[in-house]
């Protein structure tokens, strides 16, 4: 009998494990840098839309601005936003929730101007916009380790439990201001190389799409203003 008992506390144990959990989607424009103070390893090759898998409960999100634009010459440039940081937000059981751009810009001249004071927020299932955050605080944490391979990364049970006061339920401009960073990035050329990663990294080049290529020469130019 006491046998039986434990079993079902501890089947009842891993069913509350599995129905608290939170699905968190961003889309190509909206880069995860960290949840909760811990680095997310995004991914070179990332697609429209990257999923991350969570506890529920309060967490607090870093994430920057980052968008392609193509030009008629041919050229592109990639503007980026510092980091902004959604406090605190409450994420419910079973829910999915997708981060998205406020008022996101449609031109290259607006996407300057956004990428100097951001205003990211996050909705619910319903659309419902549950928290905002408007401006950059700072990118000096060393949050830089990169995938290649875009995945759902499950970040449960993972997450420093960091208390902060001031939640983002509304806009709450920050002391710093970001700096749009515009860099323009000119038609790669091809190096041989050597090397089985080298090897692998050439393939994935010659198998992704133009959309992806110019992903991969953004995360590149994003390395090198390290």
């Amino acid at each position: 009998m006491l046998k039986q008992g434990l079993i079902a506390l501890v089947l009842g144990s891993v069913s509350f494990s599995a129905l608290a959990a939170v699905i968190v989607e961003a889309p190509e424009e909206i880069v995860v840098v960290a949840i909760d103070d811990q680095e997310v390893g995004g991914s070179i090759f990332r697609g429209k839309l990257s999923q991350y898998k969570i506890d529920a409960g309060q967490h607090s999100i870093s994430v920057k601005y980052q968008e392609i634009f193509n030009h008629n010459d041919g050229e592109h440039d990639v503007l980026k936003s510092n980091i902004v940081t959604l406090n605190q937000v409450e994420l419910k059981d079973g829910q999915t929730y997708q981060l998205a751009l406020v008022n996101a810009p449609k031109t290259f001249e607006d996407g300057q101007k956004f990428a100097e004071q951001p205003v990211i927020g996050i909705k619910d299932a319903k659309g419902q916009l549950i928290a905002q955050q408007a401006g950059a605080t700072s990118k000096s944490k060393p949050w830089l380790s990169q995938g290649i391979f875009g995945t759902i990364l499950d970040l449960r049970q993972k997450d420093d439990k960091n208390t902060n006061p001031n939640q983002s339920s509304m806009i709450q401009p920050a002391s710093t201001q970001s700096v749009a960073t515009t860099t323009t990035v000119n038609t790669p050329v091809t190096t041989a190389v050597q090397g089985s990663k080298d090897q692998q990294l050439i393939e994935l080049w010659k198998s992704a799409t133009p959309n992806e290529r110019q992903r991969f020469m953004a995360w590149l130019t994003e390395q090198a203003s390290k």
